[in-house]
């Protein structure tokens, strides 16, 4: 059967918010975890060499070569998991990086090496180091045929990539060999053993009345920051409508090149029911109004004001439209909260905020000044481009007795990898849908924007806007760095990247933890870094538990970047469903898949089948008011 529709009746009770969705398929490697990706991608290899081949061909599968992201200046993004999920892109020192947290998790030795032109990882396995180029898409044998090359091997005999009998496929399709053996001809190299972050965490969370809709190909734009080349030349044709696509790529796409996609999130609650209330971020002085000729939330009573915050947050990266694409800043409508604000006398106040940093620091984008049941539509995309989430207050106050908010509805665009969707393929798509009580806090230093850690609190540090962006006043004497999670909820895990940057001959980094708000202090980790690291920066992680509050000491060191992201224990307000739908083409045929699963019965368990000529479309996500 082609074509399925089902539909489960669940009772109208059923009405929930749900946290840390999951969806996997058959098809491909679950990229919800880098756990899951090592383990199902090395899953029946014998040996290092077996798993370190497999996940080198993972990584072909899954990056495209193309200009790296870059979230906070100067710092390329390198979190493996991010790059995979969200991103789909990279040059060759991300690329590196994030290979070389594959091989860790793997339970294998690796280390990144920079050239003047080229960034490449070694994986140690069969008592060597073994180059094994991911973004290039190819390794080297030594003249047996059969051992792979290390880089000191290949420094030694650049030539190997001109004579080899029996190469592998694919063997450097992207440059002639001679160029390959050139860039091993400039031996200068430096060794990087600490080259990549790892805190991501992929936790899909739904309020009631909210919906996913992820694309397999760009609906909207890409985001890249200030990496964007201002001089685009040829190469970069078609550069916002097809995306980084490299002629060759092996990145997965059963129709056209391969390409990055999109995902939009549309929120609309009824404002009116309970489940509403309980499950937004905050709501102070509000009730629910009963007269359909009011307002769908009132102030609590007359005189006073009322305050509602909405928090949106995903895993992925929050990305405008196309719009005009000859303005690279042009990103209109990638967020958008629109909706009727209740004015009723000039005594009465509405007003509409935005916030990036949950709430510490708020921008005003929209006041009304008519009266009556007045529409709006805010575009947000130019305070939220590039962030994993944002918080929208409206705050009003109601002197009439007809002030309020009606007609809720907020529109938000993010881009994802399509290589990590889990799509179908013909024949039967075994999928697995699942959730968990999680939801994640993301915190990050943007220090270059002058955004701050929660509670940030420096000893003996300089703080700068630009690299290096935390040194030491009294370089005699250690800096700290104290700060919060952000969080007042049980935090079961907290995964805390640090990049610091060395700043004279023994650089330490010590991580401790409070949960007395300063007053003792655990540590957790002493880091140094490893005795043949030569790159001035490094990252090295963290994972913690039962802390709340996290203190960085720094000696000959400076620090670049600090991400902290906790799993946080959040059970949904209610019981509730979800409803899945998979969307398709067969030829020109459209096909559908649907189906509304009781989350008391997760994870759920279904089969999609599917024929020839297939091209996967979009897949949506939905937890349903019932």
């Amino acid at each position: 059967m082609r074509f399925i529709l089902l539909s489960l009746l669940l009772p109208a009770a059923m009405l929930a918010g749900q946290k840390g969705i999951r969806l996997s398929g058959s098809a491909q490697p679950g990229a919800s975890s880098l756990d899951s990706i090592v383990e199902s991608v090395t899953r029946g290899a014998s040996s290092d060499r077996q798993r370190a081949l497999a996940l080198h061909r993972f990584g072909m599968e899954h990056f495209i070569h193309f200009i790296g992201p870059v979230e906070q200046e100067g710092v390329p993004v390198t979190d493996p998991l991010k790059l995979i999920s969200v991103y789909g892109y990279a040059l060759c020192g991300n690329n590196s990086s994030a290979m070389a947290a594959l091989y860790n998790l793997a339970g294998m030795k690796a280390r990144v090496r920079r050239f003047q032109y080229h960034e490449v990882p070694e994986v140690w396995f069969e008592g060597k180091w073994n180059y094994i180029d991911t973004d290039m898409f190819g390794y080297v044998f030594l003249p047996d045929g059969e051992t792979i090359a290390s880089i000191d091997e290949i420094i030694a005999r650049p030539d190997l990539f001109l004579t080899q009998k029996n190469p592998p496929t694919p063997f450097f399709p992207f440059d002639d060999k001679a160029d390959m053996a050139d860039v091993f001809r400039h031996k200068d190299n430096q060794k990087d053993y600490h080259a990549y972050a790892n805190a991501h965490l992929m936790e899909l969370d739904l309020r009631t009345g909210e919906a996913v809709t992820m694309y397999f190909k760009p609906q909207g734009r890409f985001f890249l920051g200030r990496a964007l080349p201002r001089n685009l030349g040829t190469e970069y044709l078609d550069y916002w409508t097809l995306g980084p696509v490299r002629k060759g790529s092996l990145a997965w796409r059963d129709s056209g090149p391969a390409a990055y996609g999109n995902a939009r999130f549309d929120y609309e609650p009824d404002l009116r029911a309970a489940a509403f209330l309980k499950e937004a971020q905050s709501a102070t002085g509000i009730r629910a109004g009963t007269d359909a000729k009011k307002p769908a939330l009132m102030a609590a009573s007359q005189g006073s004001e009322a305050v509602l915050i909405i928090d949106v947050t995903t895993p992925w990266i929050i990305a405008g439209l196309q719009n005009d694409l000859s303005g690279p800043d042009d990103d209109r409508d990638g967020a958008v909260v629109s909706g009727y604000f209740w004015r009723g006398s000039e005594q009465d106040t509405n007003r509409i905020s935005v916030s990036t940093d949950h709430g510490r620091t708020w921008q005003d984008v929209w006041t009304n000044k008519l009266l009556g049941a007045v529409p709006f539509q805010v575009d947000l995309t130019r305070w939220i481009a590039g962030e994993p989430g944002y918080q929208v207050r409206f705050t009003w106050t109601d002197r009439s007795g007809g002030a309020g908010l009606s007609q809720l509805r907020v529109k938000t665009w993010v881009e994802l990898s399509p290589m990590a969707l889990p799509r179908l393929i013909p024949g039967d798509n075994a999928m697995s849908l699942s959730v968990s009580p999680h939801s994640v806090h993301y915190e990050r230093s943007l220090w270059d924007r002058g955004r701050k850690l929660p509670n940030e609190t420096p000893v003996n540090l300089n703080a700068a806007g630009a690299s290096p962006y935390r040194t030491l006043k009294d370089p005699s004497k250690p800096g700290e760095l104290m700060f919060d999670l952000g969080v007042r909820a049980r935090v079961e895990e907290a995964r805390v990247s640090i990049l610091a940057r060395r700043e004279g001959k023994s650089p330490k980094v010590s991580v401790s933890t409070s949960t007395d708000e300063g007053r003792s202090w655990t540590l957790r980790q002493d880091f140094r870094p490893h005795p043949e690291h030569q790159m001035p920066t490094m990252w090295f992680n963290q994972t913690l538990r039962a802390a709340a509050k996290v203190k960085i000491t720094v000696q000959d060191a400076a620090l670049e970047q600090v991400i902290a992201n906790s799993l946080v224990n959040h059970p949904p307000a209610h019981p509730g469903a979800l409803r899945v739908t998979h969307a398709w083409k067969e030829g020109d045929r459209e096909r559908s898949f649907s189906s509304v699963f009781d989350v008391s019965g997760m994870p759920a368990r279904y089969t999609v089948n599917a024929g020839q000529g297939l091209v996967n479309e979009w897949i949506r996500i939905e937890a349903p008011s019932r």
